[in-house]
């Protein structure tokens, strides 16, 4: 544990930044205070809307022009960077500061191949020659633990998988030896073995390199494996602040003490048991599905995304798909879901083989299947209010809209919303209202199987606890099947009674979600398990 007892690299002293007027308050964040030691770890974690990023935006000096420092300092090594022009705050930023976004694929340029862009980094602080710079820039690839820095010199983003560009982020970031790094939200979107790797990483160069890390998360598990200290954020407003140990093993403000509430265990609750004479409504038997690209000499790529999955789902029943991008988790739900048609194998709908039906037979079929996508936002038509999106399903269906809108306002009170927000528009409700919107849309079809693709994964910790816990309420009552796809454990764990583990395509485990959970046996389910970011720590319960 790093001593904060030397001269910090970052401190932040009484900052207040002001919202524009008619926002939901008045100050984004008010009256924050911490320091950031040389090659210690601070963990920004709170609620979106809680002001994590826009204090790190504040440090870097890319806030937005409608946000204003109000009050407060910002001192890099003693330097006032609150004082500071836009050229000098340039000069800053790689040289002393370095930032990771927490989406790789849009900080990257699209058009440039990776090495060129670590490069700009050097052409515009250094005077290196180009050979030097070339040889700089191979090394930070291999350091970041990156496969053939020559290759990966050459590819463009798109040809890297989502770990990989993180890597080249961060080579970017680190290239000239920044004395701060701010890393926001950087493994949000990574699978947990990928996330392992890129905590990994970054203590591994923190360390080395005594760099300062500033990281904003909202993950307890990524705090536990990595932060020395905690800064808990609500409203702008700083609540608690104290070592790892302090803040989550003994929080002491309420709403530490409910954000850690809502971290999902990795044990699985005992859970309800299944009567063996429960109707199956969703069987698969060897589903399988190729994807083959073609060149000028034939077929040149082939990728067997599944490969002979059978699984089933009874009435009732949480049947969850585990596993890391490219498993084929997502590839199963949308040939279940029709939305990839040219499958191998046979899928079976409450006894319906879709492969015999004609047309109009899968189009009466489809309604009873219906999926909750990862990003409510895009799930969504921005310009239509919730009330068209959930009512247009049924009324293609046949059902009048009369029918149709008394339906979705009980479909708002069962999901927890106003169901006066029917006039709203998206962007008027925060993410996890979406996404119980995006849950009523669903349910309006009157489904007998949901699948949840992701559903929960750009949620915040609270956020997601309420909607697990809603899906669960809604399966119970509406006695529906859920297929459940996930990359994280932990929520796998909760909501699950049975559980698949996919890699390469195929299903390597299968069996009842507390079973699995206690005793996993294949070496792949294992090493799921022990890459989940704070499975050894004891949070406070």
């Amino acid at each position: 544990m790093t001593t904060t007892e030397q001269e910090p690299v970052l401190s932040v002293s009484g900052l207040t930044i002001d919202l524009p007027r008619n926002a939901d308050r008045k100050h984004a964040v008010e009256n924050i205070s911490f320091d950031v030691a040389p090659g210690e770890v601070v963990c920004l974690v709170g609620e979106s809307g809680s002001g994590k990023s826009v204090i790190a935006f504040s440090v870097m000096g890319l806030l937005a022009s409608a946000l204003q420092v109000s009050r407060g300092s910002i001192k890099l090594q003693g330097t006032e960077l609150t004082e500071l022009d836009d050229d000098a705050m340039r000069a800053l930023r790689c040289t002393r500061m370095g930032m990771i976004f927490q989406e790789p694929m849009t900080a990257l340029n699209p058009v440039m191949n990776c090495g060129d862009q670590i490069d700009e980094v050097l052409q515009e602080h250094t005077d290196l020659s180009s050979a030097q710079r070339r040889s700089k820039v191979l090394a930070m690839i291999e350091q970041v633990h990156l496969p053939d820095p020559e290759r990966m010199y050459s590819a463009y983003p798109h040809q890297l998988s989502g770990g990989q560009r993180q890597r080249i982020m961060i080579a970017m970031a680190l290239i000239l030896e920044p004395v701060v790094l701010i890393a926001d939200e950087p493994t949000t979107a990574l699978d947990v073995t990928t996330q392992a790797q890129i905590l990994q990483l970054i203590r591994e160069l923190q360390a080395e390199r005594q760099t300062g890390v500033l990281f904003i998360t909202h993950d307890f598990g990524v705090v536990a494996e990595l932060a020395d200290r905690v800064a808990v954020l609500k409203q702008g407003q700083l609540v608690e602040f104290g070592t790892t140990q302090q803040v989550l093993a003994n929080p002491q403000h309420a709403y530490t003490k409910m954000l850690i509430a809502s971290v999902p265990r990795h044990e699985p609750p005992v859970r309800r048991v299944i009567a063996d004479d429960a109707p199956v409504v969703l069987q698969t038997e060897n589903l399988a599905k190729r994807y083959v690209s073609y060149g000028f000499a034939g077929a040149n790529n082939v990728v067997d995304a599944a490969v002979d999955v059978s699984i089933e789902i009874r009435r009732g029943e949480t049947l969850g798909i585990v596993g890391e991008s490219g498993s084929g988790k997502s590839t199963v739900a949308r040939c279940i879901t029709w939305l990839i048609e040219s499958s191998d194998g046979k899928i079976w709908l409450a006894g319906d083989n879709i492969a015999e039906l004609s047309k109009e037979q899968l189009r009466s079929l489809r309604r009873k299947v219906q999926i909750v996508f990862q990003d409510p936002y895009r799930s969504l038509n921005p310009r239509r209010t919730v009330g068209q999106s959930i009512i247009e399903g049924p009324m293609n269906y046949g059902i009048s809209h009369r029918e149709a809108i008394a339906d979705a306002r009980e479909l708002m009170q069962l999901v927890q919303l106003d169901p006066d927000g029917l006039d709203r528009y998206p962007h008027q409700f925060s993410g996890g209202q979406r996404q119980r919107i995006c849950i009523a849309r669903a349910l309006a079809m009157k489904p007998d199987l949901l699948v949840a693709d992701e559903a929960v994964s750009a949620l915040d910790v609270s956020v997601q606890a309420q909607v697990l816990k809603l899906l669960e309420e809604i399966r119970d009552r509406m006695q529906l099947a859920m297929l459940f796809i996930t990359h994280d454990l932990r929520v796998a764990a909760q909501v699950c009674d049975v559980v698949a583990v996919m890699s390469k395509g195929r299903v390597v485990e299968y069996g009842p979600a507390r079973e699995l959970f206690n005793n996993p046996q294949h070496e792949y389910t294992q090493a799921l398990f022990e890459a989940a970011p704070g499975r050894h720590f004891e949070f406070a319960r």
